[in-house]
């Protein structure tokens, strides 16, 4: 019950007690909270819904390959979500974990730098990042894609050590759909040196996996091999 302290007031006569103030003691209303700005969800493999579709959108927007910005969280968009982390400098985690951090870099991106030394420099090329297991495209002077990738595994494997040659090449010849080789299946294959190739495959991990191919995505596999003309440099660092 509040304290009131009371004043006297003489009227015809009569002496009556008013109201002058609220005493010290009363404990005046707390203030009401303000409401939290709403944040985007935290997603993985298996999410659904709309803040997924933005987050398709945006890493299109980026020229990275999500898939179909359908709201669906696949394997597609999680190559993307891991390619993007690693360019970010954030650390991918297997269930492509999308969270705090990554919505804040969605908002504020880095980009890869160029690995090719300027004086091999083309405008149209493809580089290979061994070191980050990434794979950006180049058009005329401009990232047209970047990619999640799987290179040799450096395992001593099928009588060779599996490591994927590094160096300044070529695409030297394409195919279109499925080439069954001696050490594998590759899906729309790019050779640029021998039988190395940037290729789609249905596992492309998180560490280098390979017999020495680029392994790409399936979905970013027919992007880049659409992208991508024979006689285009690629640089292997």
């Amino acid at each position: 019950m509040k304290k009131v302290a009371l004043g006297a007031v003489l009227l015809a006569g009569s002496l009556v007690l008013v109201p002058l103030a609220e005493s010290a003691s009363a404990v005046p209303a707390a203030p009401a909270a303000a409401p939290k700005a709403a944040g985007e969800p935290n997603l993985k493999m298996g999410s659904k819904g709309a803040a997924v579709k933005r987050l398709q959108l945006r890493l299109k927007e980026l020229h990275y390959d999500p898939g179909t910005a359908d709201g669906r969280y696949g394997s597609t968009t999680r190559a993307a979500v891991w390619a993007f982390q690693k360019v970010n400098k954030l650390t991918p985690k297997a269930a492509g974990a999308v969270g705090k951090k990554t919505w804040a870099a969605l908002k504020d991106p880095k980009t890869p730098k160029p690995v090719t030394p300027k004086r091999l420099r083309e405008r149209n090329r493809v580089e290979v990042l061994i070191g980050r297991q990434l794979v950006v495209v180049y058009k005329k002077g401009e990232i047209a894609l970047i990619s999640h990738t799987s290179t040799g595994s450096g395992r001593y494997e099928d009588g060779a050590v599996s490591r994927t040659p590094r160096g300044n090449f070529r695409v030297q010849r394409k195919i279109k759909g499925i080439r069954v080789a001696k050490l594998g299946t590759l899906y729309n294959p790019i050779y640029f040196y021998g039988g190395y190739a940037l290729h789609g495959s249905p596992n492309v991990p998180l560490y280098p996996d390979s017999h020495g191919c680029a392994r790409l995505p399936f979905g970013t596999d027919m992007k880049m091999f659409k992208l991508v003309p024979i006689g285009w440099q690629v640089y292997v660092k």
